[in-house]
């Protein structure tokens, strides 16, 4: 493992505790990889061999499930659950608790990536108090990003959790009107959003009454405000 890679995993909360001496050893039979958009990290069902840390690019967990029996249906039906980007640790709870992944990881924004071996991160779990505290930081995290998304699913519209995901987009400082970049495509957010693409594109012409233009991946927003009072985003984190 490159050094430069050494020092972007020691900047990571979960890391942040261990020594370097420790640090090497965790990732001595670990590895980097470069992987483009579209590469498949595990798949749903398989055990964990890794703890897989994103130090660039951006990764989407995707839940599969049955189609339907008609003859004209696809083997499958599959949605993305949520997205990780850089400094994320990847379903962290199969790889402590050894049980198969429940969803499947699919690069959607090129990434590199750390594997480190799945037993060395649950010995460090048994034996390294700092490590253990920021595992669970970091489970309680993710937690409550999944509370947050199942909210948003059952409590507002797609409009809403549109406008409400293209707010947080824009820096916090920024004035109005507000510039944004869509980091991936629409096929990628209608999916994330719990949405069709077809519905999606409604949504994004109601947004325009608003003063929404999307073109591409570019999105002017003529007011915030107006766009926050409309998603009824309740801004807990």
């Amino acid at each position: 493992m490159h050094n430069d890679d050494l020092v972007a995993l020691s900047k990571i909360p979960l890391f942040a505790g261990l020594s370097l001496a420790q640090l090497e050893e965790l990732t001595q039979a670990g590895f980097v990889h470069a992987l483009p958009t579209g590469a498949t990290l595990f798949e749903q069902g398989e055990m964990p061999g890794f703890l897989h840390v994103i130090l660039r690019g951006a990764v989407a967990v995707v839940g599969t499930a049955p189609a339907d029996q008609a003859a004209d249906a696809p083997a499958h039906r599959e949605a993305i659950i949520t997205v990780f980007g850089a400094n994320d640790a990847l379903i962290a709870p199969a790889v402590l608790l050894t049980l198969p992944y429940m969803m499947s990881a699919r690069v959607i924004e090129a990434a590199r990536i750390a594997f480190l071996p799945a037993q060395a991160i649950r010995d460090l779990l048994a034996n390294h108090a700092g490590f253990a505290q920021e595992s669970a930081l970091m489970l309680a995290r993710h937690w409550r990003l999944l509370v947050r998304e199942l909210k948003d699913l059952k409590l507002r519209s797609v409009s809403q959790r549109l406008a409400g995901y293209l707010l947080s987009l824009a820096p916090a400082a920024q004035t109005a009107p507000a510039q944004v970049a869509l980091p991936f495509d629409r096929r990628v957010l209608a999916s994330w959003l719990g949405t069709t693409p077809e519905n999606l594109s409604r949504s994004i012409a109601q947004l325009g009454g608003l003063g929404v233009a999307i073109r591409g991946r570019k999105v002017h927003i003529a007011d915030p405000d107006l766009l926050h009072r409309f998603s009824r985003e309740d801004n807990l984190r």
